[in-house]
């Protein structure tokens, strides 16, 4: 059996090239605005309304922003402790976490912390 060859009427699916910035735009500026806009602009039926979320974005962004990464940054606290008792000889075992967890965390603030002591020592 003869080995098909293309069709020269068959053409290669193009692809699609996104650019995305290197930064998102700033709060408060107009390209955010516009891209806040194109996301969630159609949730609200006025302008005043969409302007008045928008504000409310704005205002409560850094409490928001603290409050999804206090994970990461015990984290990091806990990996940055282990480095330090480390170096000084007071630290050489992923159990000695218990012994330099800060006192006043708990609940999951203490659980990431720990995560954070502990992977200081995984290879």
């Amino acid at each position: 059996m003869p080995l098909r060859t293309r069709s020269s009427s068959v053409r290669r699916p193009k692809v699609a090239h996104v650019n995305a910035p290197a930064t998102p735009p700033k709060p408060g500026s107009p390209e955010h605005w516009q891209a806040w806009l194109q996301r969630y602009g159609g949730d609200y039926t006025t302008d005043a309304e969409r302007r008045a979320a928008y504000e409310d974005f704005k205002t409560n962004l850094d409490t928001m922003q603290a409050v999804f990464s206090q994970s990461e940054d015990m984290h990091t606290a806990g990996y940055l402790e282990a480095h330090e008792r480390v170096a000084s000889g007071d630290a050489d075992d992923p159990a000695d976490a218990e012994t330099w967890v800060p006192a006043n965390l708990n609940g999951y603030a203490r659980a990431d912390w720990l995560e954070g002591f502990r992977s200081h020592f995984e290879p």
